[in-house]
């Protein structure tokens, strides 16, 4: 027999300790499924053998292998071999106990709850584990007894209720419509962005490779770029935009598309995802699943046909908020990383910037860079407060140094700096690239911000004001430890950052001991993988044969059948 010991949870990742009690030569040739009382297999546990006989199972609860969370409805856990025989988990331990494994997320802006529960087979002779998922929405169809809403807030629902969803039903008819008639002429590519009305660094990068190696002469290369968050549009640019994505073979993103939520584009359009932020330590997509307006059990971060990342150790940081197989992630390295990595381009923008803020030169220059606080872009701030300006401005004349204050872009406006300060302080806020002012920067503190790890290629040191530490983990999430993956130093007040800037404190060995993990490429040939392998379609054998293998796997498992539960019994 195998007994559940033991549940845990690592964000979406429910982890099972099943044992034996008496079948220890076997358990090591059992595969684990999570399975239908109808005997269908939704899963596969992914397991590793703890001791002789305990193994631990894995399960992604918002990724069954085909980029789906697990359908909602009772399951039993089953453990076969090659022969077809299978043997179920049970559990015999207390009912409070197994309650306590159960968890419940909260997704979008509380209008839905993806919960996962415990229970055993009361009916049966010996107690079976069963497992309940279930997605449940918010309803506002029918009144509750204790809500009377008058006939204007009911019509008015009405309306908002059909005019979203003939807005959907327009935007699917213009993309069904332009699809049937693209008729003989070059494919297309589209580098869409909703976010920002610019291109961002890495698809301006990608751009103008693609320019450069002369792919415009075999496709048409469009932009539909359109800053959603900050400004107001009307339906017929809303209308052009699907119009530009009807067109497109090659969708080629570094954020989140609204229209992916509810539009079903063709098969054969490839939608590559090269992400803006890189891997840092914030919860995005489903590793945050459970706080406040994290996408629900279908967004569209999963519509992505690839993403990429540095490294392949890597990978995990992106499959899991996207939603995707780790086997889509590839590690072509980001495309923004090659102008910074080139040499020449590098002497060229450090003359600049020396040119345009000759105040720099011969100073030590230290760059203060944290990413926003606040829910979203309209509420996003930073508390200058916590700033000592004076303490900070005396250690810069002690040291010669100066300080450039470059904060996330959804936080508004420049740094108020006193005038009295300005020949030490200066606010960047307006500077567009980030990477940049890297060149001619000796120290980074920042916090929880992605920048970390272009950072790290210049080998130099940084420092983490991690003030709010606990509370961020638990309001914002992290999708990994952050105190053992940070290359610096964590300071937890500014009393703790001065120091450790006075006595030259900064765990600098931390930057040379994760940089080989981190990055599988330093150099300038990052655009091109990602042309080469993704948009031209030439993935090495490594990375199409391991995607491949996965989704065999996937379909292996689920056209597998075992006897139901009432045939079991």
């Amino acid at each position: 027999m195998i007994y559940l010991k033991d549940a845990s949870w690592e964000r979406i990742h429910l982890n099972l300790t099943v044992a034996t009690d008496k079948e220890a030569e076997r358990i090591r040739s059992l595969r684990f499924y999570l399975v239908t009382l109808s005997g269908r297999v939704e899963a596969e546990f992914r397991q590793a053998i703890v001791d002789g006989d305990t193994v631990r199972l894995s399960l992604n609860v918002t990724n069954n292998g085909l980029n789906r969370c697990i359908e909602s409805g009772t399951y039993r856990i089953l453990a076969a071999d090659g022969s077809g025989e299978s043997t179920a988990v049970l559990f015999d331990g207390s009912f409070e106990t197994l309650s306590r494994y159960g968890r419940s997320f909260v997704y979008g802006a509380g209008n839905g709850v993806y919960t996962v529960s415990f229970m055993i087979d009361e009916f049966s002779d010996l107690p079976e584990l069963r497992m309940i998922f279930l997605d449940a929405k918010k309803s506002d169809g029918k009144e509750d007894l204790y809500r009377k809403r008058s006939f204007s807030d009911r019509l008015k629902r009405f309306v908002k209720r059909s005019a979203d969803a003939a807005n959907v039903w327009f935007q699917k008819a213009i993309y069904s419509c332009i699809r049937a008639f693209r008729f003989l002429r070059k494919p297309r590519i589209l580098f869409l962005d909703e976010k920002r009305d610019v291109l961002a660094p890495s698809m301006s990068a990608l751009y103008d490779r693609m320019i450069g190696r002369g792919l415009d002469k075999r496709y048409v290369i469009k932009c539909s770029l359109r800053n959603t968050e900050s400004n107001s549009y009307s339906k017929l640019s809303t209308a052009a935009v699907i119009a530009r994505i009807a067109k497109a073979d090659i969708i080629i993103v570094d954020d989140y598309v609204p229209a992916f939520n509810t539009l079903r584009l063709a098969d054969s359009v490839k939608v590559i995802q090269l992400w803006h932020a890189g891997a840092g330590f914030k919860g995005v997509g489903y590793s945050r699943w459970g706080h406040f307006g994290c996408p629900a059990p279908y967004c569209a971060h999963r519509r992505s046909d690839y993403a990429i990342s540095d490294s392949k150790a890597i990978r995990h940081f992106f499959s899991e908020p996207f939603g995707i197989l780790e086997e889509q992630v590839i590690p072509t390295g980001m495309p923004r990383m090659d102008p910074y990595l080139d040499e020449e381009n590098r002497r060229r923008v450090k003359q600049e910037l020396y040119e345009r803020y000759p105040a720099f030169k011969g100073r030590r220059v230290i760059l203060f860079a944290p990413t926003y606080r606040g829910r979203n872009r309209k509420t996003a701030y930073y508390p200058y407060e916590l700033i000592d300006f004076e303490r900070l401005y005396r250690y810069c004349e002690d040291t010669d140094s100066v300080v450039l204050f470059k904060m996330h872009p959804w936080v508004p406006g420049e740094v108020e700096l006193e005038a009295r300060y300005r020949d030490r302080f200066f606010s960047m806020n307006a500077y567009p690239n980030i990477n940049e002012l890297f060149n001619i920067t000796d120290l980074l503190i920042t916090d929880y911000s992605s920048c970390i790890y272009e950072f790290m290629l210049m080998k130099k040191p940084m420092l983490f004001f991690a003030y709010d530490h606990d509370r961020y983990a638990v309001s914002r999430g992290f999708h990994r430890d952050y105190a053992s993956n940070v290359p610096g130093k964590i300071c937890l007040t500014f009393d703790e950052l001065l120091r450790a800037m006075r006595e030259e404190d900064y765990e600098f060995d931390k930057v040379e001991r994760m940089l080989p993990l981190y990055f599988d490429h330093v150099d300038t040939g990052s655009c091109d993988r990602v042309i080469d392998w993704l948009v031209l379609g030439d993935l090495p054998e490594e990375y199409s044969s391991a995607l491949q293998a996965r989704r065999d796997e996937t379909a292996r498992a689920r056209v597998l059948r075992f006897p139901s539960a009432s045939s079991a019994d």
